[in-house]
């Protein structure tokens, strides 16, 4: 089976909110990587992140789901302020959370839940998509500079765990 064949066999949907617990294992799997690169109190930050349940008020959560088993997520906030996560470009949506599980990369799985969020906000008519990254997600950084996301050094921030966290923003 090739990775197109794989890839076309994945389903992109939005999230139920009894998969809230299936959503936060992806996170954790996928964010898992990052902590010896985390120079604050992982576990704190940790588990901020996978707290997926507050985030079905405002947020749109996207799942990619693989033969009955969820291995990608995303969260597609239509205002993007009400996201918590520092400083957004006026009238934007936002990006949060993309996470695919290790053993699912490699298949596009993250550029197809960040052209849905894309998707998402021209049907919504929003004009800008905004997210943040950091030095420790190289990987993403590159994917995202490749879609014709640019660099917005406006809504950078620093969280209290030091980390510097990089605006980008896409006109859509």
């Amino acid at each position: 089976m090739t990775d197109e064949t794989t890839t076309q066999q994945v389903t992109i949907r939005d999230a139920r909110p009894d998969e809230a617990g299936a959503i936060s294992e992806v996170i954790r799997a996928a964010y898992a990587q990052f902590e010896s690169s985390y120079p604050a109190d992982w576990s704190r930050y940790f588990e901020m992140v996978v707290k997926v349940e507050r985030h079905y008020e405002n947020a749109q959560i996207i799942v990619a789901e693989q033969a009955g088993r969820l291995v990608g997520t995303v969260m597609f906030y239509p205002d993007g302020s009400l996201s918590a996560q520092g400083p957004w470009p006026e009238a934007s949506a936002g990006v949060l959370r993309l996470a695919v599980i290790p053993e699912a990369r490699g298949l596009g799985l993250a550029r197809r839940l960040t052209e849905e969020c894309i998707r998402r906000a021209r049907e919504a008519a929003i004009p800008t998509l905004a997210l943040h990254t950091t030095d420790w997600m190289p990987v993403a950084k590159a994917m995202y500079e490749r879609m014709g996301f640019t660099r917005d050094e406006s809504f950078d921030f620093v969280p209290r765990s030091g980390i510097y966290a990089y605006g980008y923003r896409l006109e859509v």
